[in-house]
């Protein structure tokens, strides 16, 4: 018995020696490169400044120090801006130039003009950034960066001339459009001068008219569409005849947004060119803009063609369209057509009558709305409420109550922005009945939730009812809400809480990540099957991990096939991705916003989002550059083949798979 003991004894302290000196092992020998950038990913994600990425910002990898700085500007805790300010020093410029990035993220305004004081001593490639940063930082309140900035369009750098152009536009400083202006008589860089045109277009500037003149006849579309979008905030014969020229310019997204100015102009020649247009415009993608454009200019001379194409057309895209404009012109007038398409088993059609009963904006519509109000179809519901929010009714808070015991997320959140919009305080039991999560309720509504009680507290920041739904919020199991309930304390109450947001829950382990740092080496490559062709891209795992793996374990899992893209905005963005059709749904969780400095072009492919850290199966890809969403949307990838198919997508267009292959397809 006592040699079985000694025995037992022994061999429990064989394994009592192993245990401590692995653990010795493991928590003191030196971790290898993939380790390290896992432990940064892991800790990213769950949203954790830990001690060792602390550690990270001085390893003596390059490569683990930069991405250390992009994650800290991703996470944007406290003290994240002193660590990145202090790593512009770094003797890496690639290593500097990402914490000149991540400054930009941590909204850390007071790192603004120190950036701006340090970025023409920086080498080209880091500056840059720096400059960037300061304009992502500032605002145009903000006296001393604003007056700065235009000294660096005068750099010896190009790079950083661009950058200086973006933070003007960044920043809001719409007084220095002279400056850019002024560049633009001397600026000999190609790149640069292209980015002053778009900074000048999307900010409307009218005393640019030469220089949008200078750039319509330019080979490349996307800079005409500039000219374009230019010109339309002109007024005067010029504007309209360089906009009719527009209409019938070789590339499509040119003519959108000739059609998008037009649309804005409610002269008589601004109406004849887009009813001229409409005329002979076969494109459905076209002709759906149209029709809208036509709406908002309230152009009465399309009418034939319209009801035209409500009778005959085969695109359901195209009769809704039709239907609203109709409606928008010819008001009670338009109701027994109305009527008669409620016939149609679409959905569409069927939010498009509600819409339309909207647009007719009078009580003889309320009984339709109320009955469309009970459709099947929660889009139905959802549309049918929001037109008669638009109608004068004395029903309508009937309708909010009806909406709030709606067994869909969206008539709930909607009815909730009602309430906070019209300040219906006598609804607060049934939102704290929400609130108390009792049963569970979707996250979105959740949300709605806490934006109602900052509605009522920046009106009253004694209220009680309104402080126990922020609370509520503020106590969530879901990061999202708490992050959002959060930024209400520090913007209407004056409270720093971030002690509210605790650790986050992650998806994956660092060994799950280590795996798949090794096996994406190579960045992997997605197939979009879809029902009008293939769209071939190339997955950016390094610059977003998470996303990419998250992207790729949905389409492997069959989630994406079958789904429709369903919000087309040419000359934009496609987007596809959602379970339900209608832009409200996702995989039933939250993935981690990582932005990077990746530009986005023509083709990018990026995740959709209703607010950072809100993303999951929803994404789209763009028509053409849009550097107004850098920083502020994911990219996850790029397109290599099929940007063709994209041009010809519409509402309603399938993805019939997403077949994901490591190497080159």
């Amino acid at each position: 018995m006592k040699n079985t003991l000694r025995t037992a004894a022994f061999f429990v302290a064989i394994a009592l020696f192993a245990f401590i000196a692995y653990y010795a092992y493991d928590n003191f020998r030196e971790r290898t490169t993939m380790e390290k950038l896992a432990a940064i990913i892991h800790d990213e994600d769950a949203r954790d400044m830990s001690g060792r990425m602390r550690e990270y910002v001085a390893d003596t990898s390059n490569t683990v120090r930069e991405r250390a700085a992009v994650a800290i500007g991703r996470i944007g805790a406290a003290g994240a801006g002193q660590i990145l300010f202090g790593m512009l020093s770094d003797p890496s410029h690639d290593v500097a130039a990402s914490a000149a990035f991540a400054l930009g993220l941590t909204k850390e305004s007071e790192y603004a003009a120190r950036l701006l004081d340090l970025a023409f001593d920086l080498p080209a490639g880091v500056g840059s950034w720096a400059v960037l940063s300061a304009g992502r930082l500032a605002d145009s309140s903000m006296t001393e960066v604003i007056e700065t900035l235009p000294s660096f369009l005068g750099h010896p750098s190009p790079e950083v001339r661009e950058a200086a152009c973006m933070a003007i536009f960044q920043s809001g400083a719409k007084t220095k459009a002279g400056d850019i202006i002024e560049l633009l008589n001397k600026e000999p860089d190609e790149q640069v001068r292209i980015k002053a045109l778009y900074v000048l277009s999307r900010m409307g500037i009218s005393e640019a008219q030469p220089v949008y003149e200078d750039f319509l006849a330019n080979s490349d579309p996307w800079v005409r569409s500039l000219a374009v979008r230019g010109i339309g905030r002109l007024d005067g014969e010029d504007a309209a005849r360089y906009l009719g020229i527009a209409l019938n310019d070789a590339n499509s997204r040119v003519v959108v947004q000739a059609v998008s100015a037009l649309s804005r102009k409610k002269d008589d020649k601004s109406k004849e060119l887009l009813s001229r247009k409409f005329a002979s415009e076969e494109n459905e993608n076209l002709l759906v803009q149209i029709l809208s454009s036509l709406q908002t200019q309230e152009n009465k001379s399309s009418i034939d063609r319209a009801e035209q194409l409500l009778q005959n057309s085969s695109s359901e895209n195209v009769i809704a369209a039709a239907l609203k404009y109709i409606a928008s012109v010819r008001k009670e007038r338009a109701v027994a057509l109305i009527d008669s398409m409620l016939i149609s088993p679409s959905e569409l059609i069927k939010v498009a009558c509600a819409e339309s009963y909207g647009l007719v904006g009078r009580e003889n519509v309320v009984k339709r709305l109320a009955t469309l109000f009970n459709d099947d179809a929660p889009a139905v519901r959802a549309a049918a409420f929001s037109a008669l929010a638009m109608v004068d009714s004395s029903e309508f808070e009937f309708f909010i109550g009806q909406a709030l015991e709606d067994q869909d997320m969206i008539p709930v959140v909607l009815a909730i922005d009602q309430i906070k919009e019209r300040k219906l305080a006598s609804y607060f039991p049934r939102l704290l009945a929400l609130s108390d999560h009792v049963p569970p309720v979707e996250v979105d509504i959740r949300r709605a939730l806490v934006d109602a009680a900052e509605g009522f507290l920046s009106e009253n920041k004694e209220d009680s009812a309104a402080m126990r739904l922020l609370i509520n919020g503020a106590l969530d199991r879901d990061y999202v809400v708490r992050k959002e309930a959060a930024a209400v304390y520090s913007s209407v109450l004056g409270e720093e809480r971030q002690d509210l947001l605790g650790r986050v829950q992650t998806r994956l382990s660092e060994g799950e990540i280590e795996d798949a740092l090794a096996e994406y080496i190579n960045p992997p490559q997605a197939k979009i099957v879809t029902s009008k062709g293939e769209i071939v891209i190339e997955l950016a795992f390094d610059a977003a991990p998470l996303t990419v793996l998250n992207f790729i374990e949905l389409a492997e899992r069959g989630e994406y096939d079958g789904l429709i893209f369903h919000r087309i905005i040419p000359d934009f963005v496609v987007q596809g991705g959602d379970p339900r059709g209608d832009g409200w749904g996702g995989p039933g969780y939250a993935i981690r916003c990582e932005y990077s400095q990746l530009p986005y072009l023509r083709g990018t492919v990026g995740i959709a989002t209703s607010g950072k850290d809100t993303g999951g199966s929803q994404f789209f890809i763009t028509h053409s550059p849009q550097p107004h969403l850098e920083a502020n949307y994911t990219i996850f990838g790029q397109v290599l083949t099929g940007m063709e198919v994209v041009d010809q997508i519409v509402r309603g267009d399938r993805i019939e798979k997403i077949i994901i292959d490591e190497e080159p397809i």
